[in-house]
Order: structure tokens, then C-alpha cells, then sequence
């Protein structure tokens, strides 16, 4: 029979990377002795042991899931935020929910280090979105909290699509902090529900060129007319910086609502945004554009007038020799 003080001299054996399979083997050969050498090892407010649960953690991967359990409840529940952190990182990668209670705690506690909630924040997000989702709401709206942790739990509810998710992303894009807002937009680029059209069109407004940024791509990545619309009515009315960076991010979706939109920008005041919509032309061959294409081959900017005549030759419409455009 395999003794503790036999287990634990295996241990240490682990410690050669190239002895963990046949450690682990032994581990899960001999699952009672193992526990009590768990139950050593991890010994409340002991370090004597500091390098064995390293060790062990090191070997969880290799152990049954009965076995892994028991190490990791054990490191979750141990004072050194490091050890905490690698049983946490073990339960993220065997993707284990049956410890969420325990982890959920541990994200709650405010005194935790950052990289223990960190990681209860993404197990959760990724274990079980749906009846954590509120857990994790909570987290990203509490503003006396780490705004990195908020963040994070931004990032995780992208697991969770439900209506709850994108409304409470919806409200973060009125949050006073900026890269709240800018993760909230994000968020809702990825998750892409159609309920998010009015709160992406709102936040167009936003004094952030990085949330406005995100609201455009996720209005323009929408299989959606009324996000299109929104988009295109947006590029009317915008001040000359916004149009520009409306033009350069939606060119490419090829949409006869948003081309018909930088048509328009074609005869605008201001050089650069009449420059770009020229470019976009190029970008996306537009036939309607053809006429204000043309009545824009004498502008008084050369480089317009270069992109004008480039997208008239993709339409068409020009000769390239005419102009001596080597093309």
C-alpha cells in the first residue's frame, strides 16, 4: 500500500516536469492517501508547504476530476493570492462550474487582490452566463468599484446575449468614465443585437471619438436598414471630423442607403470631407455617383480631383489616358 510520506516524496519528484505523468498516475491510483496529503499540504495559515502546493497545482491537469476538485477548492480557499490564483486559472481551464458558489465568493469580497476577482469574474462569465449574469451586471455598474474589474466583467458578460446584458451595456454607455464607456460599445459591437441600434445611436454623440468609433462598427455590422439609416442620418447632420470618420469606417459595407449618404458629402463645403467621399467612390463604385463625380473634376483641390477621376474610370465613365493616369 502506498503511504502519504510515499505520495509525498513522489511530489517532489514532480518537480522534474518529465516525472508528472507517472506522479499523477500514482495520485489517481491512490485517491484517499491523497487527499490527506492535500490536507498537509494545505494546512490553514501554514507556509511550511508553500512549494508543495505549487506542485500540485502543476499536476491538476493531470488528475481525475474528483481529485482536481479537492486541489482546487483548496487553493481557492488559501491565503497566498498566488496560489488562489493558479487553482482559479486550473478552473477556467477545465471549464469546472461546480465550484462557482465558492469562486462567486471570492469576486465579491472586495479585499481580494485584483487577479483573484479577475479570474472568478471570467470563470463565472464563461461557466454559467446565465445565472451569474447578474452577479457579473452588478460588478460592471458598481462605480466604487476597480474600474479594471468593471472591464472585465464587460468583457465577460460577452458570453451572455440576453436582454438584461444589452440593456445594462446600454445604460455603461452614459457612464462618466471613459473607458467604461469605450468597453460598453465594445461589447455591444460584439454581442450585435438590434436592440442595441438606439443606445449605438446616441452614443454617436459621445465626446469620444473611441466610443464613437465602436457604436459606428456596430451599427455598420448589423444586418439591420434601420442601423443603416441611422448611420446615414448621422453623416448628414455630423460636424466635418465626425463625417470623415464615419466615411472611412462604413465605405465598405456597400450599401446603397450608406453610399447614397457619402453621395451627398460629394458637394459639402469643407475640402476634406468632399476628398474623402471622393476616395470613397473609389472604394466602392457607386453608378447614381457619376454625376457629382463629375461636377467635381475642376475642384479646387487636386487631390479630390484625382479621386474623382479615378472613381469615374472605375464606373465607366472616364478614360484614363485622358488624364494621363497610368492605371
Amino acid at each position: 500500500m502506498v503511504t502519504v510520506n510515499r505520495l509525498r516524496e513522489l511530489l517532489l519528484k514532480s518537480e522534474d516536469s518529465q516525472n508528472r505523468g507517472e506522479v499523477a498516475d500514482q495520485f489517481n491510483a491512490n485517491p484517499n492517501e491523497f487527499v490527506l496529503l492535500l490536507d498537509e499540504v494545505f494546512q490553514k495559515n501554514s507556509t511550511k508547504f508553500a512549494h508543495c502546493k505549487k506542485l500540485v497545482l502543476n499536476l491538476v491537469d493531470l488528475l481525475s476530476d474528483k481529485l482536481a476538485i479537492e486541489v482546487i477548492t483548496r487553493a481557492l480557499d488559501d491565503s497566498n493570492s498566488k496560489i488562489q490564483v493558479k487553482g482559479l486559472q486550473a478552473t477556467y481551464r477545465r471549464q469546472i462550474d461546480s465550484l462557482n458558489e465558492q469562486i462567486s465568493r471570492l469576486l465579491t469580497n472586495s479585499d481580494e487582490e485584483f487577479e483573484v476577482r479577475k479570474w472568478a469574474v471570467h470563470i463565472l462569465g464563461g461557466t454559467d452566463p446565465i445565472n451569474y449574469g447578474r452577479f457579473l451586471r452588478k460588478t460592471m455598474k458598481n462605480r466604487d468599484d476597480d474600474v479594471n474589474l468593471r472591464k472585465e466583467a464587460i468583457f465577460a458578460l460577452t458570453h451572455n446575449t440576453s436582454d438584461e446584458t444589452v440593456g445594462a451595456l446600454c445604460t455603461l454607455l452614459g457612464d462618466s468614465n471613459v473607458e467604461i464607456r469605450r468597453s460598453a460599445a465594445w461589447a455591444l459591437a460584439k454581442v450585435s443585437s438590434e436592440d442595441s441600434i438606439s443606445c449605438f445611436l446616441a452614443a454617436l454623440e459621445d465626446t469620444d471619438e473611441e466610443v464613437r468609433d465602436w457604436s459606428i462598427r456596430g451599427l455598420r455590422d448589423m444586418d439591420s436598414s434601420r442601423a443603416l439609416q441611422g448611420l446615414a442620418d448621422a453623416m448628414a447632420r455630423s460636424v466635418p471630423k465626425e463625417q470623415e470618420q464615419l466615411i472611412r469606417l462604413v465605405v465598405e459595407k456597400k450599401s446603397e442607403i450608406i453610399l447614397r449618404a457619402i453621395v451627398e458629402l460629394l458637394e459639402s463645403p469643407v475640402v476634406s470631407v468632399r476628398r474623402l467621399a471622393a476616395w470613397a467612390m473609389g472604394v466602392s463604385p457607386y453608378s447614381p455617383a457619376a454625376g457629382s463625380l463629375e461636377r467635381i473634376l475642376d475642384d479646387e483641390d487636386p487631390q479630390t480631383r484625382e479621386y474623382a477621376k479615378k472613381a469615374l474610370e472605375r464606373l465607366g465613365h472616364v478614360d484614363p489616358s485622358e488624364f494621363g493616369l497610368n492605371l
